[in-house]
């Protein structure tokens, strides 16, 4: 019997640790190209807030990262990028082909700041 009831400890203990230790997972990935600039963030969803307000105060404006959200967001009149995010998940998608490069430069920017934000 001590050892069915050590044998559960040990598994609900296992158990715990591991859903703990799956905090702070980060999964970050960029491709640029001739035509196109793409940025991916998988992160963990208590950092969405942290998130959310950096990209409230680099854009001036409020996206709400918290619910499933796809939309175009202008940079200065003719440069726009794709933005698509979730809880734990953002994606930027940017087309260089009808945008300047001041307007790709900001969008780089953008996701080195979002970058640093995640790894903090």
């Amino acid at each position: 019997m001590k050892n069915i009831f050590y044998s559960i400890a040990i598994l609900f203990a296992a158990l715990i640790y591991g859903c703990h230790n799956g905090e702070g997972n980060l999964s970050l990935s960029t491709m640029d190209n001739n035509t196109d600039f793409k940025f991916e963030a998988k992160y963990d969803e208590n950092k969405t807030t942290k998130l959310e307000k950096y990209l409230d105060s680099a854009l001036n404006n409020e996206l709400p990262l918290d619910q499933n959200i796809d939309l175009f967001v202008n940079l200065n009149g003719d440069d726009k990028f794709n933005l698509k995010a979730k809880k734990g998940w953002l994606e930027i998608n940017f087309d260089k082909r009808n945008s300047s490069l001041a307007g790709y430069m900001k969008v780089k920017k953008l996701t080195e700041g979002i970058k640093k934000k995640l790894a903090e």
